[in-house]
């Protein structure tokens, strides 16, 4: 008989289920996991009844290089839907770090860090946004020209005058002339005023 209560002690402690990681339950991830596979454009109020902080949960998708590709892009994209100054920081760093990726994963997620930046706007996103210009692919340079609209920053137009003038691409072309036009700015450089005419000075007569 004590060899029965064992066996069956032992069969309850092994149906037991484990407990979770107490960092899974504080940051609500897994949920947000579960979220961002099934949502391609998430939406804030489902955030937030997601956790208080949905920014923390998202953050760290984004920062996992072991998580889902596609999910970490979600995640980016769904921060401008939980602005503050930690996010804003951890974009720019993001996108300072990948500016020049090479990876497709690391693209699609600098893609989605420029129009979120660029949502937010802030004190220095449009210089931050600016460095994607040296992407050497199209698409990154595309979306960089879209967040640099959306800041509405002073900044904004002179770096995409810049950019204008030596981009090939003729999509990212007409997407920068499109953002200049919706900074009430014209597509083409203003002319300089041509230098005054110098007189040659007239001899007196006598």
């Amino acid at each position: 008989m004590p060899l029965t209560y064992l066996a069956i002690a032992l069969s309850v402690l092994a149906a037991k289920p484990a407990p979770a990681p107490a960092g899974n339950e504080l940051s609500g991830r897994p949920r947000f996991e579960v979220y961002l596979a099934t949502h391609d454009v998430p939406v804030a109020e489902d955030l937030h009844a997601l956790a208080p902080a949905p920014e923390n949960a998202l953050m760290a998708i984004a920062s996992d290089v072991h998580a889902d590709g596609l999910q970490r892009s979600r995640a980016v994209a769904a921060l401008r839907l939980v602005p503050s100054a930690a996010v804003h920081v951890f974009l720019g760093k993001l996108i300072q770090a990948k500016a020049k990726a090479t990876d497709a994963t690391d693209r699609l997620i600098v893609r989605r860090a420029a129009v979120a930046l660029g949502w937010m706007s802030g004190t220095g996103a449009a210089e931050t946004l600016a460095l994607l210009f040296d992407n050497e692919d199209a698409d990154v340079r595309l979306d960089a020209a879209i967040g640099l609209g959306l800041t509405r920053a002073a900044t904004a137009a002179p770096a995409l005058r810049r950019q204008l003038a030596v981009e090939q691409a003729p999509r990212v072309r007409a997407q920068i002339e499109r953002q200049l036009r919706a900074l009430g700015e014209s597509p083409v450089a203003p002319e300089k005023a041509p230098a005054p005419k110098q007189e040659t000075p007239m001899r007196g007569s006598w």
